[in-house]
């Protein structure tokens, strides 16, 4: 899900996003974010800790290749279902 609005940059280069965008993306007042600069744009992404990690709900088990398997099999398995 995207979500956008639009904000105005402050006099001291301050850049607030709204209260429903910061819901969304779950970035709190004091949270640790990676800014990504790229021309014509800023990518804001929050910096999870140990303790946020280990929080989240587990959404696959096994080594690297079984998952990577799974997904191959998921991907074969929709192309299958849209052709």
């Amino acid at each position: 899900m995207t979500t956008q609005d639009k904000s105005i940059v402050g006099k001291k280069g301050e850049i607030l996003p709204k209260k429903p965008l910061r819901e969304i993306s779950g970035i709190k007042a004091g949270d640790e974010i990676l800014i990504e600069a790229h021309p014509g744009e800023l990518i804001i992404k929050k910096i999870y800790s140990v303790e946020d990690l280990l929080e989240m709900p587990i959404i696959a088990e096994g080594t690297v290749e079984e998952i990577e398997r799974e997904i191959e099999e998921e991907g074969k398995q929709q192309e299958k279902m849209t052709d």
